[in-house]
C-alpha cells in the first residue's frame, strides 16, 4: 500500500507538473494574443487621427494657394470680399466637415465667416463678423511664414466667452495669405468638428471600444468609454489621468508608444503629434516645433485574476486529464506539451487572420507587396474598386498590374529605395487603373512591413479613393469661372427664395448690385405685370422638384420694366432635399417689343383687309340679292296661303325657310362688315338674360333642349350696347343649341351662368354658356373666332366671329374652354367700367335699362 501511495504520489506530481506547465503555457498565450491585439487596435486608432489630420492640412492649403491667387486691392479693411465669401461656401458646402471657415485680416478682424448649421451652410452677416485678435490661436499664428500652419489644441467652441451647448470639439487649422507681392494679407481658419476625429478614433479600435481613452498632454481626457471624464480641463473637473494612475502616466508621457503592466493592468500607448503628422505632408520645417501640442492613445487593459483563468483552463480540460491520469501519465505529458505548441500556433494563425480580416473589412484600399514588388494580399474594396479576380492579382507584380504607364518609373525608383533603405514615403497620392483602363486617384498611407526579428518583409499600404472629391473641387472652380462669365443672369436662392448669390450679368440687366439683393427675395423685381396665376404654377412645378420655364415682366431698379425668359430648377443634396433654387435668365425685352409690333400690325392688316372684303361684298349682296330675295319671299308666302294639298304647303315651307337662311347669312354679313358705334347703357344683367333666354326659348323647346339658367344674387349693373350684347348672347345660345344634336331628345342641356370673379384687372361679370354636345376639338378651337372659318356643313362662320366683335367693343374677353365631363362652354368676361375707345358711348351714364 505503502508503495502503492508513493507511485501514486509520484503519478500525481507528475501529473500536476504537466498541468501546471500547460495553465501556465496556455496563460501565456492568451496574454500574448490579448497584448497583440491591443497594439493593432491602438495603432488604427492613431493611423485614424494621423489621416483625418493629414486631409484637413491638404484642405488648408490648398484654400491659401488659392487665396494667393486672388486680387487683394479691393479688400479693405473689414470689408468682405465676395470672391473668397463665393469660395468659403461652395468649399465649405462640399466637404461638410468643417464648423467655421473663416478670413481674418492682419488686425484679427473676420472679414468672412461660413459656418456650418446642421447640413446648411451660412454665410455670416457683417454686423455679425467678431474681433478674434485676442483669441490665442490668432496670436500664435500671427508669425507663421508663407506655407506654414499652425494647429490648435483640441478644445470645445468658445462664443462669446460661453462653452457652447451642446459641447462642440474643435481643432483650428491656420495658415498665413500673402499676395503675389509677398505682402501678408490675413489668415485662414479651419474649425474642424472634432466630434468627427473622435469618431472615427473611436470606429477604428472598435473592437476594443470599452477601454481605449484619449488624453492630452496635460493628462485630460478628451475621449474615454466614461463619457463624464471628456473634457474636464474645460468644465471644471480637475482629475487627470495622472490623478488616477500617477506612475503609469509617468512612463506614457516620457514615451513614444508602447505596452507595459503593472498592477494597475495592461497599459497600450501610442503618441500623436498633431503638428508633426502635419508637417509630413509639407515641406521640412513649415510647423514650428514649439506649436506641437501631443495627445496620448491609451488602452487600459484590467488586471486579470489568476484563479478565473485557472478554473476556466480546469473547465476545458478537466475530460481529457481525468481519462490520461487513469491510463498513460507520460502520454499524457507528451500529448499537453503538443497542445500547448497547437495552441500557440494557433493562436499565431489566429492573429494573423484578425489582422488580415481587419484590412479585409476596412472601407479603404488595403494591400501587402514583398520587396520583389509582388502582390501578396489584398482586400475586397482593391478588388470590387479595379474590378479583377483575387487569383489573377495575388502573385502578380504590382507596378506592371496597376500603375499606369506615365507612372511606373517613379513607382519602381520608389521601390529600389525601399529594397536598399527601407524608407517610403508614408503619405503620396498616386494614380491605379482599374480592368477597364479607367484610372482611379488613391491617397496612400504606406508602412513598411518588417517580421519581429526587424528583417524588412516587404510594404502594406492602405489608401482612399478620393478621385470623386479630386473631380469635383475642379468642377467648383470650372462652375464658378463659368457662372462668373456667363451671358444670362443667374441668381441662386436658399429654400425660403433668400438671395445668396447673382452673377455680374445679374447686376447690368437689374442695376441692382450683390451687396443691395444678398438675402432679399427676388419679388422685389417684381412689376405686377405678371399674372399671379404664373407664378402659381412656377412655386408648383419647383415644389415638386421639377423645372419651371416661362417669361417675368420685371421692373429695373430705375423703374424701367424689361422682360426676360427664365428657366428655374431646384437644387438637391446628396439625399434629395431641396436646399437652393436656381434661376438662368435672359433679358428678352428687344425681342417682345419686335414680335410685338409685328403681332399688331398683321392683326391691323388681316382685320383691314378682312372688313375691306366684308364690306365690298355686303354692299353687293345688299344690293343684288335683297330685293329679290324679298319678292321671292313675298311670292312663297302667297303660294303657301293659296296651297291646296299638304305636299304643296310643305314645299312652301321649306322654300321659306331657306329664303330666311339666305336673309340670315345677308345680316351677319352686313353686321360684321358694319359693327357701328356702340350705344351704350347701364344694364341690369339678371333682367338682360332672362330677355335673351326668353328669345330662345321656342327655339330651345322644338329641338327638346333643358335650357337652365342660374345668376348669382346681388349682380351689379354693368355698362354695354343691349342690342349687340343680346346678339352676342343669342349667337352663344344657339351654337349651343347646335352642338347638342347629338344627344338624343331629352338629354340635350344647355345652362346660362353668370357671376362676379375677381381677375388680375379687377372684378369682372361673367357669363358662361355651356352645352353638353361632343367638345370641340382643341386643334380648331382658337380658329372659331376667325372669320369664315366652321365645322358645319350649314352657315358662314361669321357668328363667333361677331360673337368676338362685339366682345372687343365692350373691351371683353370671350374664349371656349372644353366641360367636364362633355360638352363646351363658351366664357365671356365683361368690365364693370364703360369701355374707352373712339366711338360715342350714348347713355352711358342713364338709369339701367329694363331687359
Amino acid at each position: 500500500m505503502r508503495s502503492f501511495v508513493w507511485v501514486l504520489l509520484v503519478l500525481f506530481g507528475l501529473f500536476a507538473a504537466v498541468a501546471t506547465a500547460h495553465f501556465v503555457v496556455d496563460y501565456r498565450a492568451q496574454i500574448t494574443q490579448r497584448d497583440t491585439s491591443e497594439l493593432l487596435n491602438v495603432e488604427l486608432a492613431r493611423r485614424a487621427i494621423v489621416d483625418d489630420i493629414g486631409a484637413v492640412t491638404t484642405d488648408l492649403t490648398f484654400l491659401g494657394r488659392l487665396l494667393e491667387n486672388l486680387d487683394f486691392d479691393a479688400i479693405g479693411s473689414g470689408r468682405r470680399d465676395p470672391t473668397i465669401a463665393r469660395i468659403f461656401t461652395t468649399f465649405a458646402r462640399q466637404k461638410g466637415i468643417y464648423d467655421q471657415v473663416r478670413f481674418l485680416d492682419q488686425r484679427g478682424y473676420e472679414v468672412v465667416r461660413v459656418n456650418l448649421q446642421g447640413r446648411d451652410v451660412v454665410l455670416v452677416d457683417d454686423a455679425a463678423l467678431q474681433d478674434k485678435s485676442a483669441r490665442y490661436y490668432v496670436n500664435k499664428a500671427s508669425g507663421l511664414a508663407p506655407g506654414q500652419v499652425y494647429l490648435s489644441p483640441l478644445d470645445l467652441n468658445v462664443e462669446d466667452g460661453v462653452i457652447e451647448v451642446p459641447l462642440k470639439p474643435v481643432l483650428r487649422f491656420v495658415t498665413p495669405v500673402f499676395d503675389r507681392a509677398g505682402q501678408r494679407r490675413g489668415l485662414v481658419i479651419l474649425n474642424y468638428l472634432g466630434e468627427r476625429l473622435l469618431r472615427r478614433f473611436r470606429g477604428a479600435a472598435a473592437n476594443i471600444a470599452d477601454h481605449i481613452e484619449m488624453v492630452n498632454g496635460d493628462g485630460y481626457w478628451l475621449s474615454s468609454p466614461r463619457v463624464h471624464e471628456a473634457w474636464g480641463f474645460m468644465l471644471g473637473r480637475e482629475e487627470t489621468y495622472g490623478d488616477r494612475f500617477p506612475a503609469s502616466w509617468r512612463r506614457i508621457r516620457e514615451g513614444a508608444n508602447g505596452q507595459f503592466g503593472n498592477d494597475d493592468g495592461l497599459f497600450t500607448f501610442a503618441t500623436v503629434r498633431p503638428s508633426v503628422e502635419a508637417a509630413e505632408l509639407l515641406q521640412t520645417g513649415q510647423v514650428p516645433s514649439t506649436h506641437g501640442e501631443v495627445w496620448k492613445v491609451i488602452a487600459h487593459e484590467r488586471p486579470s485574476e489568476g484563479i478565473a483563468a485557472f478554473a476556466q483552463f480546469a473547465a476545458r480540460n478537466a475530460t481529457p486529464y481525468l481519462g490520461t491520469s487513469v491510463l498513460l501519465v507520460g502520454l499524457a505529458y507528451l500529448l499537453a506539451a503538443a497542445r500547448v505548441h497547437r495552441r500557440a500556433a494557433e493562436a499565431e494563425r489566429a492573429y494573423e487572420h484578425r489582422f488580415r480580416r481587419t484590412l479585409e473589412d476596412i472601407g479603404l484600399v488595403a494591400l501587402m507587396v514583398d520587396l520583389q514588388g509582388r502582390l501578396v494580399f489584398c482586400n475586397r474594396f482593391l478588388l470590387d474598386l479595379t474590378g479583377w479576380r483575387r487569383d489573377e492579382v495575388i502573385g502578380s507584380d504590382w507596378i506592371d498590374r496597376f500603375l499606369p504607364d506615365d507612372q511606373r518609373a517613379a513607382a519602381n525608383e520608389l521601390h529600389r529605395v525601399l529594397q536598399q533603405n527601407g524608407d517610403y514615403p508614408a503619405v503620396r497620392e498616386g494614380e491605379i487603373c482599374t480592368r477597364d483602363g479607367e484610372r482611379r486617384l488613391i491617397a496612400w498611407n504606406n508602412t513598411p512591413t518588417r517580421e519581429a526579428g526587424g528583417r524588412l518583409l516587404g510594404l502594406t499600404a492602405i489608401g482612399e479613393d478620393i478621385t470623386e472629391q479630386r473631380i469635383a473641387e475642379n468642377q467648383v472652380r470650372q462652375l464658378s469661372r463659368a457662372v462668373e462669365q456667363s451671358p444670362a443672369s443667374v441668381v441662386i436662392t436658399d429654400r425660403q427664395g433668400c438671395i445668396e448669390y447673382v452673377n455680374p450679368k445679374f447686376s447690368a440687366v437689374t442695376g441692382y448690385s450683390f451687396d443691395e439683393v444678398r438675402g432679399k427675395n427676388p419679388r422685389m423685381l417684381k412689376s405686377g405685370e405678371t399674372p399671379a396665376a404664373e407664378y402659381g404654377e412656377m412655386w408648383k412645378a419647383l415644389s415638386e422638384g421639377g423645372e419651371w420655364r416661362g417669361e417675368f415682366h420685371n421692373r429695373r431698379k430705375d423703374g424701367s420694366l424689361y422682360w426676360e425668359a427664365a428657366v428655374i430648377s431646384a437644387v438637391r443634396d446628396a439625399d434629395g432635399n431641396t436646399t437652393h433654387f436656381l434661376a438662368v435668365k435672359e433679358d428678352i425685352t428687344e425681342r417682345k417689343q419686335l414680335q410685338q409690333e409685328i403681332d399688331e400690325r398683321n392683326l391691323e392688316l388681316a382685320r383691314s383687309r378682312a372688313l375691306a372684303a366684308m364690306g365690298r361684298m355686303a354692299s353687293m349682296l345688299a344690293h343684288d340679292l335683297a330685293n329679290p330675295l324679298s319678292s321671292v319671299k313675298m311670292a312663297v308666302q302667297i303660294l303657301g296661303r293659296q296651297a291646296a294639298g299638304d305636299e304643296a304647303r310643305e314645299l312652301s315651307e321649306i322654300g321659306l325657310e331657306q329664303v330666311h337662311y339666305m336673309e340670315a347669312i345677308i345680316a351677319d354679313m352686313l353686321t360684321y362688315a358694319r359693327p357701328g358705334e356702340l350705344d351704350c347703357k347701364w344694364l341690369d344683367a339678371s333682367k338682360m338674360l332672362v330677355g335673351v333666354a326668353g328669345t330662345v326659348h321656342r327655339r330651345m323647346t322644338e329641338y327638346g333642349v333643358a335650357l337652365d339658367m342660374q345668376c348669382a344674387p346681388g349682380l351689379p349693373s354693368f355698362p354695354g350696347d343691349p342690342a349687340k350684347l343680346r346678339q352676342l348672347l343669342s349667337n352663344l345660345l344657339m351654337n349651343a343649341l347646335q352642338a347638342t344634336a347629338v344627344r338624343a331628345v331629352g338629354e340635350r342641356y344647355v345652362s346660362l351662368q353668370a357671376d362676379l370673379t375677381e381677375t388680375h384687372a379687377g372684378r369682372r361679370l361673367t357669363i358662361q354658356v355651356c352645352d353638353n354636345g361632343q367638345g370641340i376639338d382643341e386643334q380648331v378651337r382658337d380658329r372659331l373666332f376667325e372669320p369664315f372659318f366652321t365645322t358645319r356643313s350649314k352657315g358662314t362662320g361669321l357668328g363667333l366671329a361677331i360673337v368676338r366683335q362685339i366682345a372687343d367693343l365692350h373691351g371683353a374677353d370671350v374664349a371656349l374652354v372644353a366641360r367636364e365631363p362633355v360638352g363646351t362652354c363658351a366664357v365671356l368676361t365683361l368690365p364693370l367700367t364703360p369701355p374707352v375707345s373712339g366711338s360715342t358711348h350714348r347713355g352711358a351714364a342713364a338709369a339701367p335699362e329694363e331687359s
